[in-house]
């Protein structure tokens, strides 16, 4: 098994002690609002970084892509995760017993 995977399942066992909900807020937090910053960068070339940021229609814009974080993108982080997670203890609990 390589390195990589044990440390994956190492932080990931850590991850899931933490618990399902606080993995949600933080992840779908954190994507929200990269994203919705990032997709707003190419209005700077029109507006200034004041109207962009710093308007009501961006606080909306990052209240829908919280909501959408939260209750989806996390979601879909975290059965993947944990796929790749079972896969990991079933390959290496196979190398163990052979």
């Amino acid at each position: 098994m390589k390195k990589i995977e044990e440390n994956f399942i190492e932080s990931w066992e850590l991850v899931r002690k933490n618990g399902r909900n606080r993995y949600a807020l933080r992840t779908g937090v954190l994507w929200s609002v990269f994203t919705a910053f990032l997709t707003k960068v190419f209005e700077l070339s029109v507006h200034s970084f004041k109207e962009v940021y710093f308007s009501k229609p961006f606080l909306n814009y990052l209240a829908l892509f919280i909501l959408v974080g939260i209750v989806l993108f996390w979601q879909f982080i975290w059965k993947f995760n944990e796929k790749r997670y079972h896969i990991l203890k079933k390959k290496k609990e196979d190398e163990s017993n052979g």
